[in-house]
């Protein structure tokens, strides 16, 4: 990595020069706990969620509406767009906190499965109280489990050719 020596005794922080790749450090605080690195991008995982379940679910509905039973579309086509925004919320947490994916699906998971349930303690005549509950159970678990896989898919890191080429490995 090619640091400027100038630039550290003038501003105090190592200056990094076109073209080099930023250290691990550059991207997060080492120092900040994990807790709290996860619980703060947890809230742009469940934007994320919420974004993409809106546009899912309105794809969905115009699919429901579109066949000739749309009531009996509504457990399938909503489950469609819940795992997957899912999915993405966990993969926007885990880009965003770079460090253990377990804990940040976890913790997305976490978070998205209390505001599920806190708006169906809202909405109590909608058709969330259809479900009994171990179906609900295994609703909000699933929700997790890709919560922590997207957040899986989001720390993966993958060796570029370039800097095999580089480092002559």
């Amino acid at each position: 990595m090619n640091i400027s020596k100038k630039a550290i005794k003038r501003t105090g922080v190592p200056a990094v020069r076109r073209g080099a790749s930023l250290p691990v450090s550059a991207y997060e605080n080492d120092d900040a706990p994990l807790l709290a690195c996860v619980l703060k991008n947890s809230l742009l995982g469940l934007a994320a969620t919420a974004i993409s379940g809106l546009i899912l679910i309105s794809a969905t509905c115009a699919l429901a509406y579109s066949s000739a039973d749309p009531s009996s579309l509504i457990a399938p086509l909503s489950l469609l767009a819940l795992l997957p925004s899912n999915f993405l919320g966990g993969f926007v947490t885990a880009k965003k906190t770079h460090r253990s994916p377990l804990a940040c699906g976890l913790v997305c998971g976490a978070v998205t499965t209390l505001v599920m349930i806190l708006f169906s303690l809202l909405l109590r005549g909608a058709p969330t109280s259809n479900y009994e509950f171990w179906q609900s159970a295994l609703l909000h678990s699933l929700s997790v489990l890709f919560c922590i896989l997207g957040a899986m898919a989001g720390n993966v890191k993958i060796k570029s050719r370039r800097n095999k080429r580089r480092f002559g490995n």
